[in-house]
């Protein structure tokens, strides 16, 4: 697949940070761009960035919808959920990150990194499969989170990593599944990226943590996620974009 003229892309967190690179290379490519954002002033700023940036390229739509401030059920009926059943191109960038040691994790915590980091990209998905079966045709990309490639041990962030590694077993069960069907599902692992969701503080400790102590551009993420949206030949692929981090590089 040359480009996405043609299709209907769908960013969950699309209006800032890896969501809106995400948005922006989909809209270039010709995709009919439907953005999803929690806040609906952010999400007209977006749109009217990209529709500045691309002449004669169709309209944007955009889909509000708060997970952290809409009682979760909700979603179920929603318009978002509604969008996404019509979709061909999923791509689930939403993901609160969360740096905290076991012992200091609370029951609302647990919630919503189990909801928001787990439970949301697999009701995406559960939602978008008929359609794209239907269609026999169907692009979904996931983020995992740094390191999340495989069963391992986290020390400040268990939790948040847990369900990113659970994000794993999805894809590569949707990839074995429904690849018949012609659907791909595959995901992206960043290192520490630069983005506006994260505090000076986490990103100055990302960046030092990081080989060659500098920050993955967000723009680095959004071409990787070109390529695998556009071979058909990559499937159930957990792609690690993080210039070969590991915990032993903080200790050099």
């Amino acid at each position: 697949m040359k480009n996405f003229e043609g299709k209907t892309a769908l960013v969950v967190g699309g209006s800032g940070g890896i969501g809106f690179e995400i948005s922006r290379m989909l809209f270039k490519n010709g995709a009919n761009l439907i953005i999803h954002g929690r806040n609906l002033q952010k999400l007209e700023k977006a749109r009217q960035k990209l529709k500045s940036e691309f002449e004669n390229k169709p309209e944007i739509k955009i889909v509000p919808f708060d997970f952290e401030r809409e009682p979760f059920e909700n979603l179920q009926n929603s318009g978002l959920i509604n969008e996404i059943q019509k979709t061909d191109i999923l791509c689930v960038c939403y993901g609160p990150f969360l740096q905290k040691s076991l012992d200091k994790m609370s029951f609302s915590e647990w919630q919503k990194i189990s909801l928001l980091d787990y439970a949301l990209p697999g009701i995406c998905v559960s939602a978008v499969l008929s359609g794209m079966k239907k269609n026999h045709f169907g692009r979904i990309l996931l983020f995992g989170g740094t390191g999340t490639n495989f069963r391992s041990e986290f020390l400040t962030n268990a939790a948040y990593a847990g369900a990113k590694t659970g994000l794993g077993v999805l894809v590569q069960s949707v990839a074995c599944g429904f690849s018949d069907d012609g659907i791909t599902c595959n995901a992206i692992l960043p290192g520490f990226t630069e983005t506006e969701y994260q505090s000076e503080k986490i990103l100055e400790e990302g960046k030092n943590k990081m080989p060659g102590k500098k920050l993955i551009e967000r723009e680095s993420i959004a071409g990787k996620a070109e390529f695998l949206l556009k071979n058909d030949d990559l499937n159930g692929v957990l792609l690690k974009v993080d210039r070969g981090w590991s915990p032993l590089n903080a200790r050099k």
